[in-house]
C-alpha cells in the first residue's frame, strides 16, 4: 500500500521504490541487535510496542502525503521505521509462539499463521485499493495504522512471555545465533531450504508476469485470476496439508517440497493456457507455505529459548538478503535471457539446494530427529 500511495502522490516510481525498499532494509541491517533485544526483553511487550511504532509510523506517513507534500527525507524516516517495527515484530512473534502453542501442537499452530498470511496477502492489496480509490490515500493509511492498534490491544490479553535463562545464555553476543547455525547442522539444513524458498518468493513471480504479458499477450484481467491462484494454495497448505504433515525425516521431507516448488516454475516457462498456469501457481504457492511451516515449526522446536530470537534473527537477515539479492538481479536476467529461460534458471538453481536437503535426510538420525526447544544435552551445548 505504501509505495502505490506514494506513487499516486508524487507520481515518482523512483520514490515510491525507494521508500520501498528502506522499509526491507531493518530485517538485514539490525537484524542481530533486534534477535538479541528479543532474548532479553520480554516477548509479548516488544510485540506490543512494535505495533504501537508501526501506527505511529503510519499516521506519519498518512500525513506526510496527504498534508505534508510527501518529502522524500521524512518518507524514508517513516518507512525505516515501519521497518524496525516489522523486523522486531516477527522476530518476537516466532520466538513467542512454542509459549503458548507447545511441542505437540507447534506445526499446526504455525499452519495458522502462515494461512493468517496468505488471507492478508490475498485480501489486503484489494481492500487498500478500494480504499485508496473510495477515499482516498489518507484513510487508506489511517485504516491501516488502525489495524497495527487493534493489533496491539489482542496481544495485550495473551500471556507475558520472559525469555529462559540457562547454559545456552552464556554467550550474549549478538552473534550467538549466527554461532548456534554454523555450529548446529540442523539449523544450517534451515537455512539452505529457506534461502532457495525465499530465492523463489522473491524472483519467481516478475518472469512469469513478464512471459504471461508479453509472449502470451493475456489480459491483465486473466493474469490477476492467474496470480490470485497464489494465495488459494498457501491458504490449503497451511489450514490443511500443515495438520497431517510427519516431520519426523524433515530434511526429506523439505527436499520434497522445494523439489516440487523447482519443478513447478520450470513448467512455467512451458505452458501456454491460462488455466495450467493457475494450477501451476496454486502448487508452487502451496508448496511453498508448507515448506516455510515447517521450517519455522523445526527451528522453534530444535533452538533452546535463551537463543530463540537471534538465531531467527540471524536467518532472517540471510534470507533477506537472498531476497534484496534476487529482487535487485532478476530484472535483468529478464533482460538478459527471456522470461522463459529465466524461469528454467530459477528452477535449475534449486539443484544445489536439494543435493544439500538430501544429504542431510540420508545421514544419521541426529540431524533428522527432532528435539524440543531447549532439551539439547550438556554434550551437545553450543561451545
Amino acid at each position: 500500500m505504501l509505495p502505490l500511495a506514494v506513487l499516486a502522490t508524487t507520481g515518482s516510481a523512483a520514490t515510491a521504490g525507494l521508500v520501498g525498499a528502506v522499509a526491507q532494509l531493518p530485517p538485514v541491517l539490525a537484524a542481530l541487535h533486534v534477535g538479541a533485544l528479543v532474548d532479553r526483553r520480554e516477548r509479548r511487550g516488544l510485540m506490543v510496542s512494535a505495533d504501537l511504532l508501526n501506527a505511529l509510523s503510519w499516521v506519519g506517513l498518512a500525513a506526510e502525503i496527504v498534508f505534508g507534500g510527501a518529502r522524500l527525507v521524512p518518507l524514508l524516516l517513516l518507512a525505516l521505521a515501519t521497518g524496525i517495527g516489522d523486523a522486531v515484530f516477527y522476530t518476537a512473534a516466532g520466538s513467542y509462539l512454542p509459549h503458548i502453542a507447545g511441542d505437540r501442537d507447534l506445526m499446526r499452530a504455525n499452519g495458522i499463521v502462515e494461512g493468517s498470511d496468505a488471507a492478508a496477502t490475498l485480501m489486503g492489496p484489494t481492500v487498500g485499493g478500494w480504499l485508496m480509490q473510495r477515499f482516498g490515500s489518507f484513510v487508506a493509511l489511517m485504516v491501516n495504522a488502525g489495524s497495527f492498534v487493534v493489533s496491539a490491544m489482542l496481544l495485550q490479553r495473551l500471556p507475558q512471555n520472559q525469555p529462559r535463562r540457562g547454559e545456552e545464555d552464556e554467550d550474549a553476543s549478538v552473534l550467538a545465533g549466527l554461532r548456534l547455525i554454523k555450529w548446529d547442522r540442523r539449523q544450517t539444513v534451515l537455512l539452505v531450504g529457506a534461502c532457495y524458498m525465499n530465492l523463489l518468493a522473491a524472483a519467481a513471480f516478475l518472469p512469469l508476469l513478464a512471459r504471461a504479458e508479453g509472449t502470451l499477450a493475456l489480459p491483465p484481467a486473466t493474469i490477476g485470476l492467474i496470480m490470485s491462484a497464489a494465495g488459494i494454495g498457501g491458504l490449503v497448505s497451511s489450514f490443511i496439508l500443515a495438520r497431517y504433515c510427519d516431520v519426523r525425516r524433515w530434511p526429506l521431507m523439505l527436499a520434497v517440497v522445494l523439489a516440487v516448488n523447482a519443478c513447478s516454475v520450470g513448467v512455467l516457462a512451458l505452458l501456454d493456457a491460462p488455466a495450467p498456469l493457475a494450477i501451476t501457481i496454486l502448487i508452487l504457492d502451496g508448496a511453498s507455505a508448507l515448506a516455510f511451516i515447517v521450517t519455522g515449526t523445526i527451528r522453534q522446536r530444535i533452538t533452546p529459548d535463551p537463543l530463540r530470537g537471534r538465531v531467527f534473527a540471524a536467518s532472517s537477515a540471510v534470507t533477506a538478503t537472498v531476497r534484496m539479492v534476487a529482487t535487485g538481479g532478476i530484472g535483468g536476467l529478464i533482460d538478459l535471457l527471456g522470461a522463459e529461460r529465466a524461469l528454467m534458471v530459477l528452477a535449475m538453481m534449486g539443484v544445489p539446494f536439494l543435493v544439500v536437503l538430501l544429504i542431510a535426510g540420508s545421514t544419521a538420525s541426529g540431524a533428522t530427529r527432532i528435539r524440543t526447544a531447549g532439551s539439547l544435552t550438556a554434550d551437545q551445548s553450543p561451545p
